[in-house]
């Protein structure tokens, strides 16, 4: 009779200690593997590479926690295996990314129109002109887009200045 109820608590608590080992395994390999990842990223020296054209961003560290947290969300999904949970989760993770790069694109399709649409109304007025001077930027003018003026400082440093900044 005790082996009725001996027997699914043991499968059970198996389960749960398993599926708690397995995610805290996940969480001590994808520091561990973030870290690699952000060191390797600095080593290549990517991020000078981008400040020297303009861009700064901190790519190894982003690059690092999106390795982390890749192996977090895997580690979840093989816990929650487990308890054979794991395709709901996977089904509600991908919604919710798939919601982010929509947002995303909707977001920058927004402004781009609008830049395009300010470009449009500007661009004869900077056509005619040879040099552009604002409180942010003054240079000569190099080519009139139809979304930006790329602009050529004393400096001899080349911007990129949207239409939708000079409203």
């Amino acid at each position: 009779m005790l082996e009725q109820f001996y027997l699914p608590v043991t499968n059970a608590a198996i389960k749960v200690i398993s599926a708690v080992l397995i995610f805290l395994i996940s969480l001590i390999i994808g520091r561990f593997a973030g870290l690699i990842a952000a060191n390797l990223i600095q080593e290549l020296r990517i991020e000078e590479l981008l400040e020297t054209i303009g861009v700064k961003f901190f790519f190894a560290r982003s690059f690092g926690t999106l390795v982390s947290l890749a192996i977090y969300i895997a580690g979840l999904l093989i816990a929650l295996n487990q308890f054979g949970v794991a395709t709901i989760f996977t089904i509600i993770i991908s919604a919710f990314f798939a919601l982010i790069i929509i947002l995303g694109i909707l977001l920058g399709a927004a402004s781009l129109f609008r830049n395009l649409m300010a470009g449009m109304r500007l661009r004869k007025k900077y056509l005619s002109k040879k040099s552009i001077f604002l409180p942010e930027v003054q240079g000569k003018i190099i080519k009139v887009g139809y979304a930006n003026i790329r602009v050529m400082t004393k400096e001899k440093d080349v911007l990129v200045v949207p239409f939708i900044a000079l409203n």
